[in-house]
C-alpha cells in the first residue's frame, strides 16, 4: 500500500510540474507574441491595434511600464487624452522615473491649460537638469500660460528662475527682464519694475525706450529728482524726441514747484525752437526777476529776432530798458506791446509808471497853454 501511495504522489508531482512548465512556456510565448504584434502595429501606425495588443500583453506581464507607455502614445494619436493620461500614470506606477511618460503628462496638462499640474510633472526634470534648454523652454510655456490666465505671481516666479538660470540665452533673458518690468508696473509695483528697468539698461536694451519707461516709474514712485535726471539723459541720447523730453522737464517743474526743473526744460525748448516765443519770453522774465539782466537781455534779443512783434518780449524789453535808465526807449517798447490786445493794459500801466496819467487840471492847463501830453 505504501508503495502504491508513493507512486501516485510521484505521478501527481510529475503531472503538476509538467503543467506548470507548459503554462510558463505559454506565458513566455504570449509575451513574445504580443510584443511582436504591438511593435509591428506601432511601425504601421495602427494605433487602435497598438492599444489592443499591449493591453493583451499586460495580461501576461504586469511589471513592465512600456506597454502602458505605448498604449498612452497610441491613445494620444487617437486624441483620447484622458485615457492616455491614465496610461502614462500607470507607467509611472511601475517606473516613477520614466522621463517620456513624465514629459507627455506635462504636455497633456499644459494643453488642458492646467498649469499647476503641468509644473508638478516638469519640476523634477528641471531640477535634475537645470541647464537643459528644452526643459527651460517648457517652463517658459507654463509661465506664459499662468500670465495669460491672470496668475501674475507664479508666472513672475517662473520668469525670475528662468533669468537666474541663464539657460535660454542673453536675448531671451533681456525679453524676460523687460516682461517682468511691465508685469510689476501693471501690478502697481513701480519700485520693483524700476529695478528691472535698470537691469535691462545694464544688459544692453534699447536705451531710449528703457529710459522713457524709467521716467514713468520714477514719477510713479515720487522720485522726481531721478525722473528729472533721466529726462536730461533722454534729451541727450534721443535727439529726435528731445523737444518732448524738455517739455516734460518743464511740466515736472510746474507740477512739483521746482524752478530749476522748469527752467532747464524751457531752456532746452528755446534752444531747439527759437521760434517758440512763449518759452523764450518765460525764460527772459525768469532771469529778469532773479536779477540776471544780462542773461535776460540775451534771451529777449534772440526772441525778438524770430518774433519781432511778440508783445510779451516787448514788455520785458521795456522793463530791462527802464532798469537801465533809458525811459524813452522803455516807453517805446511798451507802446509796441500795446498792439496786442492781450497785453495792452499791462503795457499802458508800464507807461503810466514812467509818465503818470494827467489829472483833469493838468489836461485843462495843457489845452489852454498848448503842448503835447504824455503817452
Amino acid at each position: 500500500m505504501r508503495i502504491l501511495l508513493s507512486a501516485l504522489t510521484a505521478l501527481t508531482v510529475l503531472v503538476t510540474s509538467s503543467t506548470s512548465a507548459q503554462e510558463e512556456v505559454s506565458v513566455a510565448d504570449s509575451v513574445r507574441k504580443y510584443r511582436f504584434l504591438g511593435r509591428t502595429a506601432r511601425d504601421n501606425k495602427s494605433h487602435e491595434a497598438v492599444v489592443g495588443y499591449y493591453q493583451q500583453l499586460l495580461r501576461y506581464k504586469t511589471d513592465d511600464y512600456k506597454p502602458h507607455y505605448y498604449i498612452g502614445r497610441a491613445q494620444l494619436a487617437l486624441r483620447q487624452s484622458e485615457a492616455a493620461k491614465q496610461a502614462f500614470l500607470q507607467a509611472l506606477e511601475v517606473n516613477p522615473r520614466h522621463a517620456n511618460s513624465i514629459l507627455l503628462l506635462f504636455q497633456i496638462y499644459l494643453k488642458q491649460e492646467k498649469a499647476d499640474s503641468a509644473w508638478t510633472f516638469l519640476r523634477p526634470m528641471v531640477r535634475a537638469k537645470p541647464m537643459d534648454t528644452k526643459f527651460q523652454r517648457y517652463r517658459r510655456n507654463i509661465a506664459d500660460l499662468q500670465r495669460r490666465q491672470g496668475h501674475a505671481q507664479p508666472a513672475i516666479a517662473h520668469y525670475q528662475a528662468l533669468i537666474d538660470s541663464g539657460a535660454l540665452g542673453d536675448n531671451v533673458n533681456r525679453g524676460l527682464v523687460e516682461l517682468l518690468a511691465v508685469m510689476h508696473r501693471d501690478k502697481g509695483d513701480a519700485a520693483i519694475a524700476l529695478q528691472w528697468q535698470h537691469r535691462l539698461l545694464s544688459e544692453g536694451g534699447s536705451e531710449v525706450e528703457i529710459l522713457g519707461q524709467m521716467v514713468d516709474l520714477q514719477i510713479a514712485t515720487g522720485d522726481t529728482v531721478s525722473a528729472f535726471k533721466t529726462l536730461k539723459k533722454l534729451a541727450r541720447v534721443d535727439s529726435a524726441g528731445s523737444f518732448s523730453h524738455f517739455h516734460r522737464m518743464s511740466e515736472l517743474g510746474d507740477t512739483h514747484n521746482s524752478s530749476a526743473m522748469r527752467l532747464a526744460g524751457l531752456e532746452g525748448i528755446a534752444r531747439l525752437q527759437p521760434d517758440d516765443a512763449n518759452a523764450v519770453a518765460t525764460l527772459a522774465e525768469h532771469y529778469l526777476k532773479t536779477g540776471d539782466g544780462e542773461v535776460a537781455r540775451r534771451w529777449v534779443d534772440r526772441g525778438l529776432q524770430s518774433n519781432p512783434e511778440y508783445a510779451h518780449l516787448h514788455i520785458i524789453d521795456g522793463d530791462l530798458l527802464q532798469a537801465a535808465g533809458d525811459e524813452v526807449a522803455a516807453v517805446a517798447a511798451y507802446q509796441r506791446a500795446k498792439s496786442d490786445p492781450n497785453w495792452e493794459a499791462v503795457a499802458q500801466q508800464r507807461v503810466w509808471q514812467i509818465y503818470p496819467p494827467e489829472t483833469e487840471e493838468e489836461r485843462l492847463k495843457r489845452a489852454f497853454f498848448g503842448g503835447e501830453g504824455h503817452p
